[in-house]
């Protein structure tokens, strides 16, 4: 898997976007599920398989099953995950999340969704455009091929 790209869709009144066709595609393997977690201001969504192998490495040390620190903090990521099916119509219901995240999102009419890799990010479309609108310069100094 691998997802690039951004696309603005609309929300419904129900909390639900239609994925783009072209990231469903990625998650059929995973049975058409999508694991949403709140991370950093965006709703991150992976397959289960990207998410186990993303908490994972949220431990660069590696986890220690002994760790009581460890232990915690890999229950917390898992208890923040809302693992929603994509229906037949391709659907996500963004809304199966806790209110208290989406509140934190501010989520409109539309909300942008990024490829990311391996996983998607859905934003409210005006934090998308201004964290967008802050990296052009970097991005140009990063793109720029003079010595």
């Amino acid at each position: 898997m691998y997802l690039t790209g951004s696309k603005t869709v609309s929300m419904d009144a129900q909390g639900r976007i239609t994925l783009p066709a072209d990231y469903r595609e990625d998650f059929k393997e995973s049975g058409n599920k999508v694991c949403l977690i709140l991370v950093k201001g965006a709703l991150w969504g992976f397959t289960p398989e990207g998410h186990r192998e993303w908490v994972e490495s949220c431990f660069p040390e590696g986890f220690n099953p002994r760790s009581k620190k460890d232990k915690k903090l890999r229950l917390a990521l898992n208890a923040k995950t809302v693992t929603v099916d994509i229906d037949k119509s391709g659907r996500v219901a963004l809304g199966k999340m806790p209110e208290s995240d989406l509140e934190k999102l501010c989520f409109g009419r539309e909300v942008v969704v990024v490829g990311d890799a391996d996983h998607i990010a859905v934003y409210n479309t005006e934090k998308w455009a201004e964290e967008q609108a802050e990296l052009e310069d970097d991005l140009d100094a990063l793109l720029d091929d003079e010595d």
